[in-house]
């Protein structure tokens, strides 16, 4: 059993420590920089309680459009993403319809790591 507390919890702890105690005591021209640093913080936070769960869906998809794993996630992006770039979907409704439903999955991956808040704005939560 790991002690505690998680890495999760590390992170918000020193992203807190960061905007509350330590922000206010850095000169204003570093103030962007610190909100950088924090939003990275809360981002890798998220990720870690995500657990990569929706990345193995979204490469299970991947894997069933091309039937083939061997690439892995980089070179199955890197195939999507030249395809898309190439029209290679726009010959088949199927194909074109799979393509479209990883995007709107990696989208939503993304958003609910970097941007949760517009997610729940938006009712995609």
């Amino acid at each position: 059993m790991r002690d505690l507390p998680s890495g999760s919890e590390l992170l918000a702890l020193a992203r807190d420590v960061l905007l509350q105690e330590l922000m206010p005591q850095l000169p204003p021209e570093v103030h962007l920089d610190a909100r950088l640093i924090a939003n990275s913080m809360a981002i890798a936070q998220r990720e870690a309680l995500a657990g990569g769960t929706p990345e193995q869906g979204i490469l299970a998809d991947l894997e069933r459009l091309y039937g083939d794993a061997s690439n892995g996630r980089p070179g199955l992006l890197s195939r999507l993403a030249h395809d898309l770039r190439v029209g290679a979907f726009g010959s088949s409704e199927q194909r074109e319809r799979d393509a479209r439903r990883i995007l709107w999955r990696l989208t939503i991956a993304k958003l609910r790591s970097a941007n949760p808040r517009f997610l729940n704005a938006n009712g995609l939560s």
